[in-house]
């Protein structure tokens, strides 16, 4: 598998990518900001292909010494992951294995699980003839959610990104599961639909949801907004 490297948080996470498949892009920065912890806490990075969004979780919070798991099922993905843990001074742990799989974790591992999970159910877009991008874009929310419900601890959050669209979905697979639901908007242009969410929950709290005012990206001519580059660049979390 060819690769390149390639750095995020401007320069704090070096990332080396496989030229096949997905890429980390300001996705996974955006994903990693939700994540608010406690020191010596943990954090499952589902789906975590190069590893990006844990790295990048980690880097901002490398202060409270939190440890890091990955999983993926295409083992070339693990394969980059740990050499970039290894790269970062990360020692995280990378399996290979199927987010559907509930047994490769204990229940209630996890006190944090990031996750931006494949946008597209097998059947609702053309089959891409790489296999690693059909893994990467093809999946099933309703399992997803459901195995991060089983490998999170009792008030642990839980931190998707997402297709703007899919947000009916996230809020109908987390109901009566997850609670104090927080919601953040993503356009790309001050006028432009947004074209993300990132939503984080709360296993079994109650409080209500919360509508975030819209995150923007970049002004209309182009050059990126004072929010974008505070999470993006100086990696200022959400909350």
């Amino acid at each position: 598998m060819t690769s390149e490297n390639t750095t995020l948080l401007n320069g704090r996470v070096k990332l080396r990518q496989s030229l096949e498949g997905l890429r980390a892009s300001m996705d996974s920065v955006l994903l990693a900001a939700a994540v608010k912890a406690k020191t010596g806490e943990s954090i499952l990075d589902m789906g975590c292909g190069t590893g990006a969004v844990g790295l990048c979780a980690h880097e901002r919070l490398k202060h409270l010494s939190l440890s890091l798991t990955g999983i993926d099922v295409q083992d070339k993905m693990i394969a980059i992951a740990r050499g970039n843990a290894t790269d970062n001074g990360v020692q995280g742990e990378y399996i290979i294995g199927d987010v559907a799989d509930k047994s490769l974790f204990k229940a209630e591992a996890f006190d944090h699980i990031v996750m931006n999970p494949p946008y597209y159910t097998k059947g609702e877009r053309l089959q891409s003839p790489d296999p690693a991008r059909e893994a990467a874009y093809t999946g099933d929310l309703e399992i997803w959610i459901g195995s991060a419900l089983h490998w999170l601890k009792q008030g642990g959050s839980l931190s998707i990104i997402h297709r703007a669209d899919a947000l009916n979905d996230i809020l109908f697979y987390a109901q009566r599961k997850f609670g104090a639901i927080e919601v953040w908007p993503i356009h790309s242009k001050p006028n432009d639909p947004a074209i993300r969410v990132i939503v984080k929950m709360v296993r079994n709290r109650k409080t209500p949801l919360t509508m975030h005012p819209p995150i923007v990206m970049f002004d209309d001519e182009g050059n990126p907004s004072l929010k974008s580059n505070s999470i993006l660049r100086d990696g200022m979390g959400l909350v």
